[in-house]
This record gives structure tokens, sequence and C-alpha cells, in this order.
């Protein structure tokens, strides 16, 4: 969600380019600026009007073909977003960000191969590109290498310090691994970064199940719950069930968080 005072700030940055098209109404940078500032306060639509007029009036402008496909990316229009990253990448082989943003289009489709491909070479076009080493790192996470996740996170860490995801990421990779202090040291740096992170709470707490910590986990995952957490969801999307979980790490879970943690029929 966005602050007050960033969207303040985008509302005062769209008036800028506003004024500045009225102006000079071919001015190309204004409108792919402005159409920025529109993606960034979530008018897509809007976003995609102005990134549209950008390349009728520059048609090799690959930055703008770049960002309309980053907003057909987030709203789901995947094969679009493909497309425009295909296009910047013709025009300006040398450009990171297309490779960035066409992989995280694959991601989404499930195309794990060819994302990782596109987030190498982006990393390859731009080492301390932060986003992709992340990124790469999540999709890592889905083909189930864990140990190559845990190195994309890592570096986008080394390469920003509080960068919250990456902490959150890596604690629930090293979870999947069954290193439990790990992961509870990484949640632990999420949360004093972005106290408020309902995501870091539930692994967490799911953490703390593992060490037979059960206080401490259910004070997490009630947290994690009051945030709106879907807490039964995502242990069972991670264990199957609590029998499952008793099973697999030889434990018994309390009835009360047995109970947190069960469907209710």
């Amino acid at each position: 969600m966005q602050t007050q005072a960033k969207l303040e700030h985008y509302d005062k940055a769209i008036e800028h380019y506003s004024k500045a098209i009225a102006l000079q109404p071919n001015f190309v940078i204004a409108y792919n600026n402005r159409g920025i500032a529109y993606a960034d306060t979530g008018e897509y639509d809007r976003a995609i009007e102005d990134f549209n007029t950008a390349i009728k009036l520059k048609p090799d402008y690959a930055i703008a073909y770049n960002n309309r496909g980053t907003v057909c990316r987030i709203i789901g229009e995947y094969d679009r977003a493909i497309e425009d990253c295909n296009k910047a990448i013709a025009l300006d082989p040398g450009y990171a960000e297309p490779y960035s943003n066409r992989g995280a289009a694959y991601r989404e489709k499930g195309e794990i191969d060819r994302a990782i491909a596109d987030y190498d070479k982006a990393i390859e076009l731009k080492p301390d590109f932060v986003k992709t080493h992340y990124n790469r790192g999540i999709a890592y996470i889905k083909k189930g290498n864990f140990d190559r996740a845990i190195v994309g996170n890592t570096k986008a860490i080394e390469l920003k310090r509080d960068l919250v995801e990456a902490y959150n990421n890596r604690g629930n990779t090293y979870t999947k691994k069954g290193k439990i202090d790990h992961a509870i040291a990484d949640y632990d740096k999420a949360i004093e970064l972005k106290p408020d992170l309902a995501e870091a709470y539930a692994g967490r707490g799911e953490a703390w199940l593992h060490l037979g910590e059960w206080e401490k986990a259910k004070s997490d995952l009630m947290i994690a719950r009051d945030m709106d957490i879907d807490i039964i969801t995502s242990f069972h999307n991670n264990y199957g069930s609590v029998p499952d979980f008793e099973q697999k790490n030889g434990v018994k879970l309390p009835a009360d968080l047995a109970t947190m943690l069960t469907p209710q029929q």
C-alpha cells in the first residue's frame, strides 16, 4: 500500500509532466515518465496510454516498450509483456531491464527455465541488478533448487542490506532446507526492518513449530492471522496437514495449535 506521502509525490510528478506535455505535446520523455508515475499509483490504463503515445512518437524507444511490458505483466497480461520485452531487447540488446522483466513474466507463466535464462542475461549485463538477483532466487525456489535460491537472495542482500523481501524469502528457503535457526534469524531481520510484514510472522511461526517452541509459534501465527494471513492455507501449502507435519518432523503439536492450523469442517 502506498503511503500518503508517496501518493502526494506521484501526484506532483504527474502534474509536473502534464504541464510539460501541455507546453510541448511531442515531449516523449514526459509521456514515458508520467506513465511510470501513473503505474506507481496503480492507474495502469493511463500508464499504458502514455507509453503508447511515447512509442508512437518514438518507435525505437526501448525504455517505453519495457515500461509498457512491466505494466502488462503487473496486470497479468504476460504474453503482451513478453512481446514488449522482446521489442525492447531487439531495439537495445544491451539493456538489462527487459531481460529481467521478461524473466518475471515467464516465471509467472510457470516457464521457470526460461525465466532463469533471462535473469542470468540481465545479471550478466548488470551485475549489481538487485531486483534480478532476488527474483532469480524466487525462480530457483519454484524449481526446487534451494541452494541456488539462497545464493540469489544472499547476493541481493549484499547489494541492498535493507531488502526486507530477500530476508523473508531466504528465511522461507532455509526452512525448506531444515536450517531453522538460519530461517528464524532471517525472519527476525525482516521483522526488524518492517514490523508489519505479516508473511515474516507466518514464516517464523511455522519455523518455531520445527523447534517445539509452541508459545512462540502460537504468538507469531496469531499475529500473522490478525494481519489477514490465511495461516491454515499457508501451513497446508507447505506441509500438507497437521498429521503430515507431525509424522515428518517427529513431533506432536499441542491441541490448540493443531486446531489453529486445521481447516474447520
